[in-house]
């Protein structure tokens, strides 16, 4: 996410979003397509707070405007302006996850308009959900993706638009359409987002924008709002609101929502009870738990000690201006309680090898890479930070077979916490093979010019193996030629270079001669020495 004050729920699901984000570069699991939809399910929850949210800003700004109409009616029509085109924006957000669906699943737009990620059977689908958005081709021409980059862009075009140059740089547009750049390779907006994404994290991507513009429209409207001075209008419209700083809970960690009157008085706290509430009859009929208020603000904490969705609910009770009348407001939220999740992935493969230094990158969801360490078992093995979530692991010669990586994590109340630990198969590096030429382990004729040209002998990995650039190095072997079943030449040569003397030899070379390359041996970056399969080439 860009700068400025965000709540940390916010923080929170900007971190979730991020990290499921980035384990599309593994193995798409049915946990990770889980995962999105779980993700999903939260932004959802906060575009219908900060809908919420906004109504009660308008609420506010008509209260304002029929109090004062000369002075609040110039920015009650730029908020209204801001409203119009911001739900304009997420209507056509919206019909992009519609169509997803549609095109997706086989159905019909009035199926697919009431479909939730949860019941999609093609979560994993991304043929679909990249020719939609990205076109047939890479060029973007026909994809929906670029029509939504153009469409954001002009929507906080016009957002700064409502602003004077100073104003503008008070306001927080918080819609991040840039080009990605790894090192020297340009990525755009486009591609970055919708290629070769499954429709799961297709549709929580979209879900994500229009919690930003949301978002952008109460910066926006609250901004206006602020400039016609609030405190000098009285308000007398009372709404319940709950507004959870994360409806995604660490184990262990405290459940936090704020619980509040809008256009509250700060002369006269409200009751806030936590029960069960009756909505027929209007009653509370148990209370369990009360919240304190300071300044009509109440801040709810409750402590987590099991997983799974909670739901409470309770009434805020208020005395009328000018009257010992009691009104009541019910409201009613929930919560997710969910185990800490650890990511610790290999980024080429899924086992550490001996020798080289594996990459890995470790994460844990709700959590700031800075604040995560990792450990690794195994007697003189170590694991090192890299930079933000990238870790290398060097293991020793007398590793043993299975280690775990194992991590922690500084959460915001100071205390360091286990986050768990993956375990990983430790192998030796695979055994390569010798090669002369282009020839290596199957008998090959060759003519003489072409073996004249061959100044090597070389040690490779088969083409499968992930870590192709780490070094080989060729200690020695033996050269011998044989003609008509006799040997004419022998020589052991220390090194990788084929002598002079040999070359010198080969010029004499007749058709129907054999060259054996034999006691080729090896060494790798673990400092094994390896013997490798014998070479054989018969001139042509």
């Amino acid at each position: 996410m860009a700068g400025g004050n965000l709540s940390p729920r916010q923080k929170m699901i900007g971190m979730m979003y991020l990290v499921l984000t980035a384990l599309l570069a593994l193995n798409v699991s049915k946990d990770i397509l889980d995962a999105f939809v779980l993700v999903n399910d939260s932004l959802e929850n906060t575009v219908t707070n900060y809908t919420e949210k906004n109504e009660l800003l308008y609420a506010d700004f008509n209260q304002a405007k029929s109090f004062d109409p000369i002075k609040v009616t110039p920015f009650w029509q730029k908020a209204q302006t801001a409203k119009s085109k911001s739900k304009e924006l997420i209507d056509y957000i919206k019909s992009l996850q519609i169509k997803l669906y549609q095109e997706t699943e086989k159905i019909t737009e009035q199926q697919a308009d009431t479909l939730l990620l949860e019941n999609v059977n093609s979560k994993d689908n991304y043929d679909i959900p990249t020719y939609l958005m990205i076109g047939e081709n890479e060029n973007l021409d026909k994809g929906l993706a670029k029509k939504l980059k153009q469409k954001l862009l002009v929507y906080k075009q016009d957002m700064y638009a409502l602003f004077s140059k100073e104003e503008q740089k008070q306001l927080n547009i918080d819609i991040n359409i840039d080009d990605k750049r790894t090192g020297y390779v340009k990525e755009s907006w486009e591609m970055a987002n919708f290629y070769h994404t499954p429709l799961a994290a297709t549709i929580t991507i979209l879900s994500k924008l229009q919690t930003d513009v949301k978002n952008v429209e109460y910066e926006v409207v609250n901004q206006l709002f602020k400039s016609v001075g609030k405190r000098d209008y009285n308000f007398d419209t009372i709404a319940a609101k709950v507004i959870p700083s994360s409806n995604y809970v660490l184990l262990g960690e405290d459940y936090q929502a704020d619980v509040f009157v809008a256009a509250f008085s700060t002369t006269q706290n409200p009751e806030i009870l936590i029960g069960d509430y009756d909505s027929t009859t209007n009653k509370l009929n148990s209370v369990y738990d009360s919240v304190a208020v300071n300044k009509g603000l109440g801040n709810y904490q409750v402590k987590t000690d099991k997983e799974g969705i909670f739901n409470y609910q309770g009434v805020i009770k208020l005395k009328t201006p000018g009257s010992n009348e009691v009104q009541q407001y019910p409201f009613q939220s929930e919560y997710i309680v969910a185990r800490p999740s650890l990511v610790v992935s290999p980024d080429q493969m899924n086992v550490f090898y001996i020798g080289p230094k594996n990459p890995v990158s470790v994460s844990v969801p709700g959590v700031p890479s800075e604040n995560i360490s990792a450990t690794i078992t195994g007697s003189g093995n170590s694991i090192t930070k890299k930079s933000n979530g990238k870790y290398e692991v060097k293991l020793s010669n007398g590793s043993p077979r299975n280690v775990e990586v194992r991590v922690s994590a500084k959460m915001p109340n100071g205390e360091t916490r286990s986050m768990g630990a993956m375990p990983f198969v430790v192998k030796k590096l695979p055994k390569p093979y010798a090669e002369v030429g282009n020839v290596s382990v199957v008998k090959m004729r060759k003519p003489r010019v072409q073996i004249l040209a061959y100044s090597t002998v070389k040690a490779k990995y088969d083409p499968s193996f992930a870590f192709q650039g780490l070094r080989l190095t060729i200690n020695k072997f033996k050269i011998e030629v044989y003609r008509g079943g006799v040997e004419v030449y022998s020589k052991n040569v220390n090194g990788p270079t084929i002598p002079n003397a040999a070359k010198s030899f080969f010029n004499g070379l007749r058709r129907g001669d054999i060259i054996y390359f034999t006691k080729i041996l090896a060494k790798d970056v673990s400092g094994a020495r390896l013997p490798l399969n014998d070479v054989t080439i018969e001139v042509n």
